[in-house]
């Protein structure tokens, strides 16, 4: 039987390159994005994921269809000091980055659940280590995280399974998107799109609990955590050259 992928965040960047990814694989794709994307899929539907209303009648669209997979793709950076944040700003993350997650995967739950199908987090390396004039962003992922890995043990009896995904830098053009004053610093060593989704995509076959990617972040993550204060000196004195 053709399987059914829901993924959000299809226009551009990493939600493009899984849309590719699983429609090569056989799979039916239904996109959901605010603009149109590209590549042909399966489905199209345009939708702002942060208005709840929306997301409603975007599970009504649905009805119909059989979700083997939702991918919670979408999400906004912000580059800003915790003094400077705008509020309006950082609920608008939120919106996006954590709480619209939730509610689709709430709504497209009960498919899922007759399905056992899967359901993937785009999570960051910022939800498992913070980043100074990020801490907002973190917020959002080290919530999303917490939501993946509760989910899934919640989940494990109805044969629905969660991956969570830990992605560090990737050459797409998030930071030009996202909200805040703060200019990144230069990060070396970021993957592709295309490299990305063929991990994933392995990883979903696999039912990975989580990955990381690129994989030497893992080595960052456990060094950082050995030495806290240096990595506070270093990662702070890099953003403010900038």
């Amino acid at each position: 039987m053709e399987k059914t992928a829901v993924i959000t965040g299809v226009s551009k960047g990493l939600g493009k390159a899984l849309a590719e990814k699983f429609q090569s694989e056989g799979f039916r794709v239904i996109g959901i994005s605010r603009n149109r994307p590209e590549i042909s899929l399966y489905r199209f539907i345009q939708a702002d994921l942060t208005d709840e209303n929306r997301l409603l009648s975007v599970a009504e669209e649905l009805e119909k269809e059989r979700i083997d997979l939702l991918i919670n793709n979408a999400g906004v950076g912000i580059y800003e000091s915790w003094k400077d944040m705008k509020m309006e700003d950082l609920r608008k993350v939120f919106e996006l980055n954590f709480f619209s997650a939730v509610f689709l995967t709430k709504l497209l739950l009960p498919k899922l659940i007759e399905s056992e199908g899967c359901i993937i987090n785009v999570s960051s390396v910022a939800g498992k280590l913070y980043v100074p004039y990020m801490g907002g962003y973190c917020a959002t992922k080290y919530a999303l995280n917490a939501f993946s890995d509760s989910l899934r043990a919640e989940l494990k009896e109805d044969g629905v399974h969660v991956l969570n995904l830990i992605v560090g830098r990737i050459n797409t053009g998030f930071s030009i998107r996202a909200f805040g004053s703060k200019k990144p610093p230069e990060t070396p060593f970021g993957s592709s799109p295309d490299k990305f989704a063929e991990a994933v995509f392995k990883a979903y076959k696999q039912k990975k609990r989580e990955i990381i990617f690129p994989g030497w972040y893992r080595y960052f993550i456990f060094i950082s955590g050995l030495f806290p204060s240096l990595y506070d000196r270093l990662s702070y004195k890099k953003w403010n050259q900038s």
